[in-house]
């Protein structure tokens, strides 16, 4: 039996990348060879290979708060880029070519067109971006994490791994846990200046209430330690990264994180009620993603210009174990768990068409 080929394009950040290894590890397991477009200087391009997955590499910046000469080049590096993939999907021919959003998709998703090659798309945030934006008029299928976002698009939530689907749900968590309350703080793989700066000082208020286990992120520790030390502080828990975050987010009561579409995503699968304080991007997209478990009650949000330590131990203060069981049960009842197979099926039910 010949395998079937999909072309994944995804780089940047790991908003992009992780779900599209989501993807990928599913369709490895169900037999399907797999090319991978991405970029040379980031996270891709440690962390496919690992997983047995041939990458390329295109060389192509997003335009977002560009310098004068990457405007410049910019025409130059995506015509490159386009052509390059061209000539992968002439000698490779694959299925279909599968788009996760950002900068690096748009070569791929037009090559894809012009080729004849049927484009899947997906968008993970709540407001989709601007490569995202302009392919859905041309792609195949439009998939969409949170509903409204791609014209036509269908919801299937956004991927997640394994680990974190088979946390056991909050009911079962919370039973019989006592002491103080367990404060997850995480401000992304690179961490978060201000959360870093704050929470020592939330900790010192609070200490007898809550534990904190905190995600500084990398180059980040020994400040933040620091920062810990002045309010003489012992008991917290700080690393670096967290490498398993499904034990992290089974251990907490409560998170404290930027809403990321993939972290907004991960609570909601796992169930977990959560205080965002959002990137503070122009489009406001981060704010947009922790709307729907603001609406239902399972979250708070704080936007960034107002988040302060007084602010969060009034919150906290206002918390105890029963209201946050709530919270996370209202935030599992809106997770999506079954992403990974939604994707699956949608992809190959065009190839079987073809």
């Amino acid at each position: 039996m010949i395998s079937k080929k999909i072309i994944i394009m995804a780089g940047g950040s790991g908003g992009h990348v992780f779900p599209g290894l989501a993807i990928a590890t599913c369709l490895l397991k169900k037999g399907w060879s797999i090319n991978w477009i991405g970029t040379e200087n980031n996270i891709e391009s440690n962390i496919v290979p690992k997983y047995g997955i041939k990458i390329h590499f295109i060389k192509i910046k997003g335009l977002r708060n560009s310098s004068l000469k990457n405007l410049i080049y910019s025409p130059i590096y995506i015509l490159r880029s386009y052509y390059k993939v061209k000539k992968i999907i002439k000698n490779w021919s694959p299925d279909i070519i599968l788009g996760m959003g950002g900068y690096v998709s748009g070569p791929g998703g037009i090559a894809a067109w012009n080729s004849n090659i049927p484009l899947v798309i997906h968008e993970q945030n709540q407001i989709a971006g601007i490569t995202n934006h302009w392919l859905s008029k041309i792609s195949t299928k439009n998939m969409q994490a949170f509903p409204n976002v791609l014209k036509n698009g269908i919801v299937v939530g956004n991927p997640v791994s394994k680990s974190i689907i088979n946390i056991p749900s909050p009911k079962i968590r919370f039973k019989n846990r006592k002491g103080p309350l367990r404060v997850l703080v995480i401000g992304g793989s690179q961490g978060s200046s201000i959360l870093n700066h704050v929470l020592p000082k939330v900790l010192f208020s609070l200490k007898k209430k809550i534990i904190i286990w905190h995600q500084v992120g990398h180059n980040n520790l020994e400040k933040t330690q620091k920062r810990y030390d002045e309010f003489g502080l012992k008991e917290q828990n700080i690393t670096c990264f967290i490498n398993n975050i499904a034990s992290a987010y089974e251990w907490a009561d409560i998170i404290i994180c930027r809403s990321g579409a993939l972290t907004v995503s991960e609570i909601s699968v796992v169930g977990l009620g959560a205080i965002f304080i959002p990137y503070p991007h122009k489009d406001r997209q981060q704010h947009q993603n922790a709307q729907n478990l603001k609406n239902i009650g399972a979250a708070k949000i704080i936007d960034q210009l107002n988040f302060n330590s007084e602010l969060i131990v009034n919150i906290i203060n206002s918390l105890n174990r029963h209201i946050l069981l709530i919270m996370a049960e209202k935030a599992y009842d809106l997770g999506i768990r079954n992403s990974t197979s939604k994707i699956f099926k949608i992809i190959n039910n065009i190839v079987n068409k073809k």
